[in-house]
């Protein structure tokens, strides 16, 4: 084994044991084995029963019992959950079980009765997909931004050249010299000028 490659695992196993884990599960023998396989791997878990109505702050990861819920607002804040990885924990595979495996967005699957091993095989891939998902939201709307931003320059580009009958590349030019000499974006000069067009 290489040194790089040990200090990889290295750094995997001390981002795992900083996080921080919400164990949704009825108070059992199950229960107890998970949180303390959990808690010996060096992770610090919570637990609790039912279901919290909304997550509470600074937890990485949420292990919970997916039953037969009754109400579709039950775990509704875990869908909304950008940045957590959660892992369900379930007895049957029925189709409404299923469907709330989807519902959720879950990154991993636990199924009862609980085996010690593999919960951190799961959870160690549940919040590498959760991470990689955070980080594919957060470039999805950097490029939405530049997106629009590079709309609201074009429409002012064109506003400009019509009104000034100069060509568009001169248009957009004196929108980035106007930018620089006033210390401004120049998509906040485009929008100023998008909306004076419109008044």
């Amino acid at each position: 084994m290489t040194e790089r490659e040990t200090t990889k695992e290295q750094k995997l196993l001390w981002r795992l044991r900083r996080m921080r884990i919400l164990v949704i599960h009825p108070d059992d023998a199950e229960r107890k084995a998970l949180l303390d396989h959990i808690k010996r791997i060096g992770c610090q878990a919570d637990a609790v029963w039912p279901a919290p109505d909304a997550l509470p702050e600074d937890i990485d990861a949420v292990l919970f019992l997916l039953d037969n819920w009754k109400s579709e607002d039950t775990l509704s804040w875990m869908a909304s959950s950008d940045t957590v990885a959660r892992v369900a924990i379930i007895t049957y595979e029925t189709p409404e079980i299923l469907t709330e495996l989807e519902r959720l967005y879950v990154h991993g699957v636990l199924s009862k009765p609980i085996r010690i091993f593999g919960v951190l095989a799961a959870l160690t891939a549940a919040v590498g997909i959760a991470r990689h998902e955070s980080r594919l939201k957060k470039r999805i709307k950097s490029l939405d931004e530049t997106l629009k931003a590079r709309r609201i320059i074009e429409q002012a580009t064109s506003i400009l050249s019509k009104s000034k009958n100069i060509s568009e590349e001169e248009a957009y030019k004196r929108l980035r010299d106007k930018s620089m000499k006033s210390k401004c974006t120049i998509v906040s000069i485009a929008e100023a000028i998008v909306a004076s067009d419109g008044i």
